[in-house]
């Protein structure tokens, strides 16, 4: 079998979350397996907004356009931006975490919480649940109001708010798994699990073995109907490299 070859996209500007995510894939994938790990050019550092999120969605756009010599894709944000739109622009797997974090939690427990930084991001959350067909299996989104750029292995007090926020939502409303709503908090979800004592995860890892899986299986995604490649727009080229 040849070596798989993932493309994992960040679409922050973060290079630390980047490769934190990036070992977190190739942790899980088989031996040989390539992760080229892709980080944002432009754009924030931590994608909080919906202002941030469309921008960030176009960063992901430019680097799956880019980036072809690749069997699959990984978008490592939890709100999945520009996962529907990059499906339009190749018949590779293109998987967004967040939705790779819970279609895992809903096939471990019947209920389950979110764990996620700024208050602001949680009726964000609530729609993606809707539209992916979960939010009945919810129990609660819990914010830490701590933001993206504090998450990560080596910001200690943020991962013991995250172990205390998992462990209220087990004892106080039944949750029995986690999500942790943010790729920064890749290097984390074992600690969760082992103090917690509930599955935890926030996508990274699975989502890169679902897409190995997808392209093991032989499956691309579908290029006709409501994902048929879109028709050229001219003179985009010329636009989008005059951005600054």
């Amino acid at each position: 079998m040849r070596r798989f070859r993932l493309a994992l996209i960040n679409p922050n500007t973060s290079r630390q979350h980047t490769a934190e995510m990036a070992q977190a894939a190739s942790a899980v994938l088989p031996d040989g397996a390539d992760v080229e790990a892709l980080t944002a050019s432009r754009g924030v550092a931590a994608i909080e907004t919906a202002a941030e999120a469309v921008t960030a969605a176009a960063e992901v756009l430019e680097l799956v356009r880019s980036t072809s010599d690749v069997d699959a894709y990984l978008i490592a944000c939890f709100g999945d931006p520009a996962v529907e739109a990059a499906r339009e622009l190749t018949d590779a797997p293109v998987v967004g975490i967040g939705e790779a974090a819970y279609r895992a939690t809903t096939m471990l427990a019947r209920r389950f919480a979110v764990i996620t930084t700024l208050p602001r991001g949680v009726p964000e959350i609530e729609t993606q649940m809707d539209q992916l067909g979960v939010l009945h299996a919810c129990v609660g989104v819990l914010s830490l109001g701590i933001p993206v750029a504090q998450q990560g292995a080596q910001f200690g007090d943020t991962n013991e708010a995250i172990v205390a926020a998992g462990r209220r939502a087990v004892l106080e409303l039944g949750a029995e798994a986690l999500i942790l709503a943010c790729g920064g908090m890749a290097q984390v979800e074992g600690v969760v699990r082992e103090q917690v004592g509930v599955p935890a995860t926030n996508g990274v890892a699975f989502g890169a073995l679902l897409a190995f899986s997808l392209w093991r299986a032989g499956l691309r995604t579908s290029q006709v109907g409501s994902l048929a490649p879109p028709p050229p727009v001219p003179g985009a080229a010329h636009v989008i490299g005059a951005i600054d």
